[in-house]
């Protein structure tokens, strides 16, 4: 019997989250602060930020950003974050299972 094909992580296709290092950036601002200020379920930051999520939509990616951008703003960063900030594309860092 052939094994069903599942939906790929977003490292298993090349993506690779940039979310540790930039909360660490912010004072070391925690996933779960993040999470609460994105309005945001702290397993999907978690996902994201592990490489683990398997899909994502822009709603989501929208609300991390803004929440980024907030407390960056709050701990007075001049820094605005953009996508490169939360993860990036790189075909050479895929990861097989």
């Amino acid at each position: 019997m052939a094994e069903k094909k599942g939906t790929k992580t977003m490292l298993e296709v090349g993506f690779v989250s940039k979310l540790s290092e930039t909360l660490k950036s912010l004072d070391d601002t925690s996933r779960n602060a993040l999470a609460v200020e994105a309005k945001i379920r702290p397993a999907t930051i978690n996902e994201l930020a592990s490489g683990k999520s398997k899909q994502f939509n822009f709603e989501t990616l929208a609300a991390i950003l803004e929440a980024l951008n907030r407390i960056s703003e709050e701990k007075g960063y001049i820094k605005k974050f953009n996508v490169n900030d939360v993860f990036e594309y790189d075909p050479d860092k895929k990861e097989s299972h």
